[in-house]
C-alpha cells in the first residue's frame, strides 16, 4: 500500500527580542569552512585540513603523499571533502604533459581512499615550463563529487574557473580575464562565481554556468551591458537561488577599483532580477556568502573589505537574512553572557546550522551554531490539495506533537510547512532523481525504526515514511 505524504521543514526563529535563538558548540582552535546536512564540519588548523563530527571529534585529514600542507574548503552530504594541498602532480594541456614535484592543487578526501590530488590543466598561451608554478584552488563540491575552483592569475592577463569530474577530469572555463572565480556548484550542476571578459577586465560580473552556458547575472547598476559596476555570485542552492554582492555605485579607479566602492549583499531572483539586502545598522559594506534550501542567507556586514585581485571579503559582523526577518546580526541571537564574539561565518546547512570563527573569552575559537527550534511534519495530500502553488509555498499547520531529540540535528516537532510532495511506499525510501543513474538514497543515522528522509541528486528534500 502506498500513502501520499508531504514532507516539509521550516526553521522558526523566535522573535528578535528573544535572548537566544542559537546554541553554540565550541570547535576549539579549528577554523571551520563548511558543514554538510549531517552536521559534519570541515576546517583548518596548523596547516592541515580537518573534519569534525559530534560523535567522533576532530580528525586530521593529513596531506598528499610528498606534500606538507592541506586546506579544506567544502564537504558534501556523502562526507567527501575537497580543498587545496601541495604535492606531486601531473599537468596536461595542449598536447603537453608536465610532471610537477610540488604543485598547489585541488584534492578530494574520502574515508575509504584518503586524500587524492586532482592535478591541473595547462591554460592557453601559457608556457608548459611554468605550469608547475600556477596554483589551483578548490572552492566547492556537490553530492556527485564534482569539484569547482579557480587558478591563480598568470602572465597578468589570464584566469579561469575549473570543473573536475571523475569521468572527464579537469576542464577550464570562463572568460579567461581576471577576476574569474568558480565559487560553488549545486546538485543540479549549476556553477556560480565571477567572470570577466575584455570589457570587464579587473571588474567582473556575477555569473552562472549551466551545461557549459554562461549567464551574466548583472549588477545593482544594471545588466551585462553595464561594465562599470562589479558583482560576484558566491552561493547557490538546489532551487537555483543565487547570492553574492554587487557594488552600489559606479566603479572608480580602473581595474579592481571596486575595492574603494560601496558593495552590498544581494540575491538574484528567479525572474532575473537582483535585490539589495542592505547592511546592518552603522555599516556601509556587506556581502552574502551562502544560501540554504530554505532561502536563509549567510554573510558579513562591516566597514572594511579585502582589495586587490583576491576574492572580495567583508570584515565586520556575521549576519543571517531571511525573507521573514530581514538581516540580523548573529551576535544578537546567542546568549549574551556566553563569552562569545562571532567574527565571521563560512557556511549554513539544510537545518540552519552555521559554522564560523570568533573569540570565546578573548581566545580565538571555531563555532557551530544550532537553531534551538526546528520543526518537521507529515501531512496528507488530501489536506494539501493538488494546487501546485500550494506545494511550493510553505504554510504552517497546528498538528503539535512531542519533541524528540534527533542526535546531532536540532530538536524537531510536528509543526509543519508543506513544500514537497512525493509518493512514498510504506516502510521504504524513495527519491526521484532527474535520471536513474543520478539517484542515490541515504538514511539518517539516528533513525532506528526504519523511517527516514531521502536525499538524492538535486532534490534536497524528498519524502519521509508515514509508518
Amino acid at each position: 500500500m502506498k500513502q501520499r505524504v508531504v514532507v516539509a521543514f521550516v526553521l522558526l526563529l523566535v522573535p528578535i527580542a528573544s535572548a537566544q535563538v542559537y546554541t553554540i558548540t565550541d570547535l576549539g582552535p579549528l577554523s571551520p569552512t563548511a558543514i554538510n546536512t549531517w552536521g559534519q564540519v570541515v576546517g583548518n588548523l596548523n596547516g592541515h585540513a580537518f573534519i569534525w563530527a559530534k560523535s567522533q571529534g576532530m580528525r586530521d585529514l593529513g596531506t598528499l603523499t610528498g606534500g606538507t600542507l592541506s586546506s579544506a574548503a567544502a564537504i558534501n552530504d556523502l562526507g567527501a571533502v575537497t580543498g587545496t594541498a601541495d604535492g606531486p602532480a601531473t599537468v596536461v594541456g595542449r598536447g603537453y604533459t608536465q610532471q610537477c614535484s610540488d604543485l598547489t592543487q585541488p584534492f578530494i578526501w574520502t574515508r575509504g581512499n584518503g586524500m587524492q590530488g586532482l592535478g591541473a590543466v595547462g591554460g592557453p598561451d601559457s608556457d608548459p615550463f611554468d605550469w608547475c608554478n600556477t596554483p589551483f584552488y578548490a572552492t566547492g563540491i556537490n553530492d556527485f563529487s564534482q569539484v569547482v575552483g579557480y587558478d591563480e592569475i598568470y602572465l597578468n592577463d589570464y584566469q579561469f574557473g575549473f570543473l573536475w569530474t571523475s569521468a572527464d577530469g579537469m576542464t577550464l572555463f570562463g572568460g579567461s580575464w581576471p577576476p574569474t572565480f568558480a565559487n560553488k556548484i549545486s546538485n543540479t550542476g549549476q556553477i556560480v562565481g565571477q567572470n570577466s571578459d575584455a570589457a570587464t577586465w579587473g571588474i567582473g560580473h556575477a555569473t552562472s554556468w549551466k551545461s557549459g552556458v554562461a549567464t551574466d547575472l548583472g549588477t545593482l547598476g544594471g545588466g551585462a551591458d553595464v561594465v562599470d559596476y562589479a558583482s560576484s555570485a558566491n552561493g547557490v542552492n538546489d532551487l537555483g537561488q543565487v547570492v553574492g554582492w554587487s557594488t552600489t555605485t559606479s566603479v572608480s579607479g580602473g581595474a579592481f577599483g571596486w575595492c574603494g566602492s560601496s558593495a552590498h549583499a544581494v540575491i538574484w531572483t528567479g525572474g532575473g532580477g537582483i535585490r539589495d539586502l542592505g547592511t546592518l545598522p552603522g555599516d556601509t559594506l556587506s556581502a552574502a556568502l551562502k544560501i540554504n534550501f530554505f532561502g536563509q542567507v549567510l554573510g558579513s556586514s562591516g566597514n572594511a573589505a579585502t582589495c586587490g585581485i583576491s576574492r572580495y571579503e567583508v570584515f565586520g559582523r556575521p549576519f543571517i537574512w531571511s525573507e521573514r526577518n530581514g538581516m540580523r546580526d548573529l551576535n544578537t541571537l546567542i546568549r549574551a553572557s556566553s563569552g562569545w564574539v562571532l567574527n565571521s561565518v563560512s557556511d549554513i546547512n539544510l537545518w540552519g546550522q552555521i559554522v564560523g570563527s570568533g573569540t570565546r573569552n578573548g581566545q580565538p575559537h571555531g563555532f557551530l551554531l544550532t537553531p534551538r527550534v526546528f520543526y518537521w511534519v507529515r501531512v496528507s495530500a488530501t489536506e494539501l490539495g493538488e494546487n501546485s502553488e500550494a506545494r511550493e509555498r510553505p504554510r504552517l499547520s497546528n498538528a503539535g506533537a512531542k519533541q524528540e531529540n534527533r542526535g546531532s540535528q536540532p530538536a524537531t516537532s510536528s509543526w509543519e510547512a508543506a513544500s514537497v510532495v512525493e509518493e512514498c511506499p510504506f516502510k521504504s525510501l524513495l527519491c526521484n532523481a532527474p535520471t536513474p543513474d543520478q539517484s542515490f538514497t541515504s538514511r539518517f543515522p539516528h533513525n532506528k525504526r526504519g523511517k527516514g528522509l531521502v536525499f538524492g541528486s538535486h532534490c534536497a528534500l524528498n519524502c519521509a515514511l508515514n509508518g
